[in-house]
């Protein structure tokens, strides 16, 4: 008889830690989709008004988005890291396009995600050329963030007007770079 009562405890016990587990995980999945569906953040994508912003520059410079698209300059914002093979991969032909064309309807901007001048000092040294674009550093991430940007490098084109008008996550090619650039500055 008391065997049989061990395992009817046993049986109870884990049925009620069953019960638990699946209490939690819908308490954790119902929690998640509360957050998501009633958070203020959304994704920045093709035709939305561009999120205006201010950096500093590896030079000390403050760089304002709505200044440039004021000027009447296309901007090209490339979200990029230290750590990234593609960034380092892609920058040798963004800056050969940038010096080599007339760039006066258009700015490249290379927005650094978090990084600290050391990083990316040595970054730049280990590459072939002298960038000529400037380099913004966004230490907070509020850019980063406020564009949604997940994987580096993420390269967003912006019109004149302040509108986003491509994005693409991920490297870029010599055709992409002067195609981001047309779409910037129709």
């Amino acid at each position: 008889m008391n065997v049989q009562a061990g395992e009817n405890m046993k049986r109870g016990t884990r049925n009620i830690l069953r019960v638990s587990i699946i209490v939690t995980v819908a308490v954790l999945i119902g929690i998640t989709l509360w957050f998501n569906l009633t958070s203020d953040n959304k994704t920045v994508a093709v035709g939305d008004e561009a999120v205006d912003f201010q950096l500093t520059t590896m030079e000390g410079e403050e760089i304002r988005l709505s200044e440039l698209t004021g000027d009447g300059k296309g901007v090209i914002l490339n979200f990029w890291g230290t750590w990234c093979k593609p960034c380092r991969e892609e920058m040798p032909d963004m800056n050969d396009i940038y010096t080599s064309d007339d760039n006066e309807e258009y700015e490249i901007v290379a927005v650094n995600v978090a990084e600290n001048e050391q990083q990316i000092n040595q970054f730049i040294s280990g590459l072939d050329a002298d960038l000529e674009f400037p380099i913004a550093l966004d230490e907070s991430r509020d850019v980063t963030e406020a564009y949604s940007i997940g994987p580096l490098p993420t390269t967003i084109a912006v019109n004149k007007d302040g509108t986003v008008v491509k994005k693409q996550e991920y490297q870029l090619t010599h055709e992409d770079i002067l195609a981001f650039i047309e779409d910037a500055t129709e």
